[in-house]
């Protein structure tokens, strides 16, 4: 492996940890979309097509 190789797979690597971080949602993301959901019941009507 060549040594501009080796140090693209690294900051390759580095590049992807830090979205692992960053993105895996936390407790405080689950509470604050619980908080929001009622379990109120949704209508949903779909329009009527005449044939």
């Amino acid at each position: 492996m060549s040594k501009q190789l080796g140090i693209s797979a690294t900051a390759s690597l580095f590049a992807m940890v830090a979205f692992v971080l960053v993105a895996t949602p936390s407790y405080s993301d689950h509470a604050r979309v619980a908080a929001n959901e009622t379990g109120a019941t949704i209508e949903i009507a779909s329009p009527v097509f005449d044939r």
